[in-house]
Order: structure tokens, then sequence, then C-alpha cells
């Protein structure tokens, strides 16, 4: 890419409407009835336009034509004089003319029975009858026989019907239907009725139906289950409870299979649910695993010594808890070195670890860290110190006086202590960072009187989050000055954050020097309605876009020290990459506020010949 060439951004500012880039079209997109549930009803009205009504009075249930009889129609295929005492005899007539043997074989039958107009439709319905029968198709039908089937095909029984239809449909008698069966039989009978349009959508309503009665995707439809879609189709307006009544069996044939059950529904839930975080779920786990396994390592240490005798199972937990506090302050840095990520993002690696995902889990450590502090503190305050108190001067003296130069403690003594000062100062911060990372603080959700409103915002969130540089300062200090422990290798503080902290020292050294020796020409800026702020800019020639990145963005006219991190969205990769930024003004809104304008009229403002 040329140098020239130019970067294009698109910057919301508003905090509620935000414009979203238009979807794009995924190159095949299948049918989908449950999310088109009327395109299913329409598309077998089409295939049951035309058919005249008939009365099926063995089941006293009257029939319409009005949005009945859907792929029925071309079993109306008998003419109206052709059906009854009178249309045998011209049948057995013709039956007399054409049999060989005393057998009408099956390139006869639509002749014989009137449908030579029909012949493929008239071929498979022999195939069908024979097939009921077990008759040999080689053989033909005996007199008797296809009077059997004439009577069949000539009642106007819907029901009689209807079997012939599933016997014309079902061709290898296994009472399944694939898809290719349900569209053959579908052109058939759009042939035999001459509806072209029907016949040229037949694939489309075959499909339709099979997404809708296959919610499983096993690749057939039981005989029933189409029974039941025709029957409802077939219902009088009239007749409301055989409506309701055919509308809730066929809702059920549209559950799939694994939500039939509450019990089944829970396990194929689950099942989707692991299948589709199973990388969140693999590493969670191995988080989890390690912070419990050093939890139990520190517990049955402290088990095992001298000072269990005094503070007894509580000092175990409170050591225990600091172990998984440590741990969790060194993994919490390295989820936001962000050009690590970057460049791990393209390697194997990224197959089995949710690189993407890194966020997330900075916010889980954060409550891991929360939950080990918390207990570190609660534990300590609450029993060992009581305890080391209170403890007698002779036991002590056995049990704790190498530890503490032979001088028991007193509250006051323990507070002022290296340990004991830092940890305090160390909690205060980090629940004052901790409470201002929150969504309600960080996104301005809460709404503080003044003065304090300064307290909610993007910008209190990042200026809060550097003095965690003090609280790593203190976690060492804290770690390293304990009581209970001398020799400098068991003071692991250290070793925990140190090569973390050097990690994202260097981020930030990175970042630092990018600033400095990188810049960005702003060509053109505006203001889009919907609060969106589009901004020019000049593509650095070193500059190439890869998975992962992310942007910053500081304007020296409106803090000299701020960086702006909105959330980034991808959506156009060509010559120039096109950013699209959302929740932006909550990454501005402090400084927006305290100018008194917004980003785009401070730049309006700022630079007047841009626009």
């Amino acid at each position: 890419m040329a140098s020239s060439s130019e970067g294009y951004v698109d910057v919301p500012l508003g905090g509620e409407h935000h414009q979203q880039p238009p979807p794009q079209p995924h190159p095949y997109s299948a049918p989908t009835m449950r999310k088109q549930p009327s395109r299913l009803t329409s598309g077998m009205k089409r295939l049951a336009s035309r058919v005249t009504s008939f009365r099926v009075p063995d089941m006293g249930l009257k029939r319409t034509h009005s949005s009945a009889q859907p792929a029925l129609k071309g079993l109306r295929f008998l003419d109206k004089t052709a059906a009854g005492k009178d249309g045998w005899k011209s049948v057995e007539k013709r039956f007399d003319e054409m049999s060989a043997d005393g057998r009408l074989h099956q390139e006869n039958f639509a002749k014989c029975i009137g449908m030579a107009d029909s012949k493929e439709f008239a071929s498979e319905v022999f195939m069908a009858m024979a097939r009921r029968r077990k008759i040999d198709p080689e053989q033909g039908f005996t007199k008797e026989q296809l009077q059997e089937c004439w009577e069949e095909m000539s009642d106007n029984n819907f029901d009689a019907r209807l079997r012939i239809f599933f016997d014309m449909c079902d061709k290898n008698g296994d009472g399944k239907l694939t898809e290719d069966e349900v569209k053959e039989i579908i052109v058939l009978s759009a042939g035999a009725n001459k509806l072209a349009k029907l016949k040229k959508h037949a694939a489309t309503y075959a499909s339709l139906i099979m997404e809708e009665l296959d919610p499983d995707a096993r690749g057939y439809i039981e005989i029933w289950q189409l029974e039941k879609l025709l029957r409802k189709m077939v219902m009088e307006e009239g007749s409301q409870d055989q409506m309701d009544q055919a509308s809730t069996s066929l809702a059920k044939t549209m559950v799939p299979s694994s939500h039939r059950s509450p019990m089944q529904k829970q396990i194929h839930e689950t099942v989707d649910f692991i299948h589709e975080n199973w990388k969140r779920i693999w590493f969670l786990t191995l988080w989890g695993i390690a912070n419990i396994a050093l939890f139990i390592f520190k517990f049955i240490q402290y088990r095992n010594r001298a000072v269990f005798e005094v503070m007894g199972y509580c000092v175990c937990i409170a050591k225990g808890a600091a172990e998984t506090t440590k741990l969790n302050m060194a993994l919490i840095l390295l989820p936001v070195c962000r050009n690590t990520l970057t460049a791990l993002r393209s390697t194997a690696l990224s197959s089995v670890i949710p690189f993407d995902d890194n966020i997330n889990f900075h916010k889980v450590i954060a409550v891991g860290i929360a939950i080990g502090a918390g207990m570190h503190t609660v534990v300590h305050l609450t029993c060992d110190f009581p305890r080391l108190v209170s403890c007698p001067s002779d036991k002590f003296q056995e049990k704790l006086g190498p530890f503490f130069n032979y001088v028991q403690p007193t509250w006051g003594t323990l507070i002022a202590s290296t340990p004991g000062w830092t940890g305090i100062l160390l909690v205060l911060i980090m629940s004052f960072s901790f409470t201002l990372a929150t969504h309600s603080f960080r996104r301005s959700v809460v709404k503080l009187p003044s003065p304090f409103h300064h307290l909610a915002g993007f910008n209190s969130f990042w200026y809060a989050h550097h003095l965690l540089v003090f609280a790593y300062i203190l976690l060492v200090m804290h770690s390293y000055y304990l009581f209970l422990t001398k020799p400098w290798y068991k003071k692991t503080g250290w070793m925990y954050i140190a090569v973390p902290v050097i990690f994202y020292a260097s981020e930030r050294a990175t970042r630092r020097v990018r600033e400095k020796n990188y810049g960005v020409t702003v060509i053109k800026a505006a203001i889009y309605p919907g609060n969106v702020l589009s901004l020019y800019m000049k593509k650095p020639s070193s500059f190439k876009y890869k998975s992962g990145m992310y942007l910053f963005v500081k304007c020296p006219d409106v803090s000299p020290f701020e960086w702006y991190h909105p959330i980034i969205h991808i959506f156009q990769v060509t010559s120039f990459p096109r950013l699209w930024l959302q929740n932006f003004l909550q990454c501005l809104q402090a400084s927006l506020l305290h100018h008194l304008c917004t980003w785009g009229r401070l730049l309006e403002c700022t630079y007047p010949h841009i626009r």
C-alpha cells in the first residue's frame, strides 16, 4: 500500500444511538422456516390453488378450497364424468382392449384410467398401488386388482387420497420421506395439473417442508408429520377446535427431539454451550485449578508449621488466599499486553486459547484478586490478629518468639508494622481502582452529585487504574517484610510479578516510543447525523493492518495525557482500513464537558481548515 493512501475512521459521539455498519450478506443463506413461519403456509397455499372442494362423509369434516388441499391437487386426477360406476365401465372396457394375458402393464395404465395426458404422474400412482399390494410392477394388474385400485382412486374421501399421496412419496415403504421424495411428488402433482409456477418452486417448497418438520436435521420426515401438516391445511375455518388441536399436534412435531422434555432440553443446551465455549471453559478451568492448587499447597504448608498451634486454621486460610492473590496479580497484567496478544493471535495457539476474550479474562482475574485479598484481610483482622495478641506469653515465646524478636505484638504494633500499613493501603487502592472500573462507574451509569461526579466516567477509571502502579510496589513490600518468613528466597511475591511487570512495562514503553516517532495527519473531519464523527487521515507508510489490532485516540488540545480507547469494529479492510469506533462518548465525556464543547466542535474551533 502506498504511503499516500488515506485512512477513514467513523466515530460515533452519541451514547445511545450508534450508527452501525450494514451487515454484510452471507454468500449462502439457507431457508429458515423457524424464523419465517409464514413462508411455508403461503407456499402451501400456492400449492393448493385451483383445487375444487370435496366432502369427507366418514369423518364428518367439511373441506374448503380456500386454504386447503396442499399437494393433494394432483390426486384429483379423475374427470368428473369418469367417477362412479359409469366411470368404471369405461375403464373396464379399455382394460379389455389393452390387457395382455389378463393383466394391465404400467405403460398402458395412464390411458386406461383416463390420464393419457399425465403419463408420468399416472405411472407413479401405478407404482404406489403396486407397492402397497405387494404386486410386482412387471406383472401388471389383473382386472380385480385394477378395480380395487380404481375404487380407491375415485373415492372422494380425503383420507383415501391421502394414503395414495403418502404411498407415492414413500417409494421404499419405510415410512420416512426424504427431501427429494417430497420434491418429486410436488413436481409430479404440478405437472399433472399444469401448474407451471408451482413446478418451478417445487424445490423451495420441499425444502421449507423439510426444514419445518425436521428440526433435528435428520434428513427425513415421517409420514405422520406430513399428515399432521396436510390435515391442518384442510381444516375448515369454522372448525376452530379441530384447527387448534391440529395446530398443537403440528407444533409438537416442529420441536427438536432434544427439546421435547425438560431434561433433554437442558442436556442439549449444555452440550451446545460447551461446544460454543470450549476454549473459554478449559482456560478458565485451568486458571481455577491453578488457584485451588496454590491455596491447598499453602494451606497444608502452614498446617504443619508451629504457627498453627497459635493461630489455627485461620493462618492457613489467610496464607492460602494470599498465594492466590499473588498469582492473580501477576496474571492480570498479561491480558492487557496487547502487542503481545496481537502477535500471538496469528499463531497456532489461537486455536486453543481465546485471545479475543482478553478483557473478559482480565475482569475475571480481578474478581479472583478481590476474593483472595478480601479473604486474606478479613481472616487476618478477625482471627489471626486476635489470637496472636491474646496468646499466652509462654506459648507465644515458645512457638513464635523468634519471628517477633521475642516481643509479643499488640494491635497497634501489628497495624503500624510494614506488613500492616502496606496491606491497608494496598486494600484501599485496589478497592478504589476496582470500584471505578465497574460498569456503572466506567460508563457513567451512576450519577453522583457535585463534586463527586468526576469519579464517574472513563477518565476516572483510566487514572484510577494507574494508581495500581503503587499497588504493585506495596505488594512487593507487603510480601517481603513478613513476620513468619525470613529467608529471602521464600518470599515469593516479587517472583510472581517480575516477568508480567517487565512485559507490561515493555508494552507501555513501546507505545510511548511509537507516540513520539509516528504521527497521523488528519486531513478531513465531518459530523454526520447520529453524532457520528468521520475522520480522514493519511496512512503512515509503515502501517499494515493485522487481525486483532486496536486503536487509541488522543487530541492534545483536549488533554495532553489522555488516550481514549473506544471499542473497535473492523468491517472493511481495503487499501485503507476503515474502522468503526463505538461508545466514543463514554471515552471523551469528562473532557468534553470540561471544555464545554463536543469533540467535533473542538476540532472545528481548533482546526478551522479541516472540514
